[in-house]
């Protein structure tokens, strides 16, 4: 069993590395037998700030639904204990579904534009680390067996730097 896990987990790097390389010869300037790089994207997301202070904020949106959907709760059991007519526990019922599908979907469109914010940071410091390093490619360092030149710290440098700059600026 063990055996067959890791002759597919090395089939599929293998694909992952052709694949990219492939891509990689057709793009303009891309020369076979280039610099790959690596990056560790979870070791990035949990050394940077930001994407922490996100995760902290996303935790509190989602507790913030919880007591939400509690109260919610509460309010109806107590209107069902008052025997309030059935038209009058649908009406309170329909009335705070609606308010946690609001709030909700607040708290889903703020996920959407900080992870799209996160992700062009992210981005933009791995692009920016790449080209510095003169790397052609840069493939998930869990991908990579071995080789390829680890650019991680270099991005969470250019990634601290520009929150000091965005601090500064403020």
């Amino acid at each position: 069993m063990s055996n067959s896990r890791n002759a597919i987990l090395l089939a599929v790097a293998a694909l992952l590395t052709s694949s990219t390389i492939a891509s990689a010869v057709g793009e303009p300037g891309a020369k076979l037998g280039g610099v790959i790089g690596v990056i560790d994207r979870d070791k990035v997301v949990s050394g940077y700030p930001k994407a922490q202070q996100a995760f902290d904020d996303l935790k509190k949106g989602e507790e913030q639904v919880q007591k939400l959907v509690e109260s919610a709760n509460k309010q109806y059991e107590e209107a069902k204990k008052a025997n309030k007519p059935p038209a009058e526990l649908e009406a309170l019922q329909k009335r705070l579904q609606t308010n946690i599908d609001g709030e909700v979907k607040k708290l889903q469109t703020n996920i959407q534009s900080i992870e799209g914010q996160l992700e062009g940071d992210i981005d933009n410091a791995i692009k920016a680390e790449a080209a510095s390093h003169k790397v052609d490619v840069v493939m998930i360092k869990q991908a990579v067996l071995f080789g390829g030149v680890d650019i991680t710290p270099g991005v969470l440098s250019r990634l601290s730097a520009a929150k000091s700059t965005a601090a500064a600026g403020k």
